[in-house]
């Protein structure tokens, strides 16, 4: 006895589950590599790791003498008479010194926490270089902090700065946070 038409399995052609088979592995595969270039870049821009203390005694003498040449440029170029009201400042492996800095302006106005990073001794803020290079240089100084050389503010704009601190407070809102001035 035959099964009638209706109750027979249907059975998909070959072609459409063939295309079906490469489609999966295509996806799985691109997955696969986007899971894998994701770690690399992950591993390559992640923060470098801390000196030791024999590295750091290595490091300082030469880290502070770079430093007295730039904070020199730093108070001739901003035209200060005043000591500079700094921020935190550091130096990379590489010698390069990044921080931030009060200045005043052309009016004579403090401008705010900026931040700068040295090339040859000479600071570079974010007006003097294209704004993609400065960022990229700014995520190099970032991730590489290799000695400290003033501790202060690692925020921008006015509550970064003392006067700043005492007029400024921080607002909790859903795990944000968030300065407002008063």
């Amino acid at each position: 006895m035959s099964r009638p038409v209706w109750d027979k399995p249907y059975r998909m052609p070959l072609i459409p589950r063939i295309i079906s088979a490469v489609v999966l592995v295509g996806i799985l595969g691109g997955a696969a590599f986007w899971v894998l270039d994701l770690s690399k870049f992950e591993r390559e821009n992640a923060a470098l790791p801390p000196p030791t203390d024999a590295q750091l005694a290595a490091a300082r003498p030469r880290a502070r003498a770079t430093w007295n040449l730039v904070r020199a440029n730093l108070t001739t170029r901003l035209h200060q008479v005043n000591p500079l009201d700094l921020g935190a400042v550091w130096s990379t492996r590489t010698g390069q010194i990044c921080g931030l800095v009060n200045g005043r302006g052309s009016f004579g106005g403090l401008t705010g926490m900026v931040r700068f990073y040295s090339v040859q001794h000479t600071p570079v803020f974010h007006q003097d270089v294209e704004h993609l290079q400065f960022q990229q240089a700014w995520f190099q100084c970032q991730r590489d902090r290799w000695v400290e050389l003033h501790a202060g503010a690692e925020e921008t704009g006015f509550c970064g700065t003392e006067l700043g601190k005492r007029r400024c407070y921080t607002v909790r809102i859903r795990d944000r946070v968030r300065t407002i001035e008063n």
